[in-house]
């Protein structure tokens, strides 16, 4: 693919003060109780968005937990640079949508439902921005028709669904996916697992017209440069990994490897204060999924102790609008989030996604392996 197809696709420190008396930040606990109402409610509505089905949409829709290729077919890239399994949005009625809205909500919390839909929604966005620019190009310009052919990618429509194994059963599963975005959620036992979970957004801010302003997954990066701005020089020292993004090493399909080198300065070196922003950071990932599913993953993430997570920064350190990626990583969770190019020469372009290196797709419950293909 051209370089220029590509790019259309494409304060203050906080002071590292000393508290010893602050305690450690509550979380909610895991009441099974409560998972057990979580996950009635998620079967509640994957039956009900079958029951909306043909029989044709039922059976492009549904799959068995053990298909490898249909559930790591998630993918950030339009969809004919990487192709999606499952039954897909503009195929579905206003009450097949309506089913499909409930069953997203039933997994996710308010936060993750809405960041969710907004990046559904905005692929309309990005399309009313790319056809501008294209309607801008001259007719004899011979990458017009070229971008003309990749346009109908930019769609709100273009996101898909599977439905994995029985609802009614103890293990099941679902994933929606389509460009800058996969939600994978798995129930087994009466546990609710829900990554890998990819997020993005091209522009990140929109910088003109009608939605001028509206910015996308904000605040994952403003905890991030938090942490980062508290960190005295030899924290920093540790911290930061590299004054350029290692691309290569971001955790996204096909990298399911990358959580086997560890980088970054670890929590157990961090002042209270600043476990609290690294709490707060992690906060903004695990808070996208309910309360339950929340509170069981960061009992993992605790399970595993400060000495096993860490922190890590590639890139600038003084521009939040710059090239940069950080990355979040443990035995039970691996965040990554990188700015990438953007069609006007800055990085107004991000990616970021979350993973259970010892439990994706609930494969640690499943007792299934899962191996992604690798993605260019």
């Amino acid at each position: 693919m051209s370089a220029f197809a590509r790019s259309l696709i494409v304060a203050v420190t906080v002071p590292a003060l000393a508290l010893p008396a602050m305690q450690a930040q509550a979380h909610h606990p895991v009441v099974h109780e409560l998972g057990a109402m979580r996950v009635a409610s998620m079967q509640q509505a994957a039956l009900a968005f079958l029951g909306t089905l043909t029989d044709r949409q039922r059976e492009t829709v549904t799959s068995t937990l053990d298909d490898n290729a249909t559930r790591t077919s998630w993918s950030n890239l339009p969809v004919s640079m990487a192709p999606r399994s499952g039954l897909v949005v503009a195929e579905m009625s206003s009450a097949q949508r309506r089913a499909l809205h409930a069953m997203m909500a039933s997994a996710l919390s308010s936060q993750g439902y809405l960041k969710s839909a907004t990046i559904m929604w905005h692929e309309d966005v990005l399309r009313g921005m790319f056809d501008a620019m294209v309607e801008a190009m001259p007719d004899n310009d011979a990458r017009k028709a070229q971008a003309l052919a990749f346009a109908d990618n930019y769609d709100s429509e273009k996101f898909f669904v599977t439905v994995f194994g029985d609802p009614e059963s103890d293990d099941w599963g679902w994933l929606v996916t389509g460009h800058h975005f996969a939600a994978n959620f798995t129930v087994s036992g009466g546990k609710i697992a829900f990554t890998p979970m990819f997020v993005g957004a091209n522009p990140q801010v929109v910088q003109e017209g009608r939605y001028a302003g509206w910015r996308l997954l904000q605040h994952e990066s403003d905890r991030a440069l938090d942490l980062l701005r508290s960190l005295d020089n030899s924290q920093l020292a540790q911290a930061v990994v590299s004054a350029e993004v290692d691309g290569d090493i971001f955790a996204g399909p096909g990298n399911q490897q990358s959580h086997k080198q560890a980088f970054g300065i670890k929590a157990s070196e961090l002042n209270p204060l600043q476990r609290r922003l690294l709490d707060g950071l992690l906060d903004e990932y695990l808070s996208d999924a309910s309360n339950e599913a929340a509170a069981r993953q960061r009992a993992s993430i605790e399970a595993d102790g400060p000495e096993a997570l860490r922190f890590a920064w590639w890139g600038t350190t003084n521009e939040p609008r710059g090239r940069y990626m950080f990355r979040v990583q443990g035995p039970s969770v691996l965040i990554d989030f990188v700015r990438e190019g953007s069609g006007d020469g800055a990085y107004n372009h991000v990616h970021s996604i979350m993973r259970d290196p010892s439990n994706d797709y609930g494969a640690d419950w499943l007792r299934l392996h899962y191996q992604e293909a690798h993605q260019e």
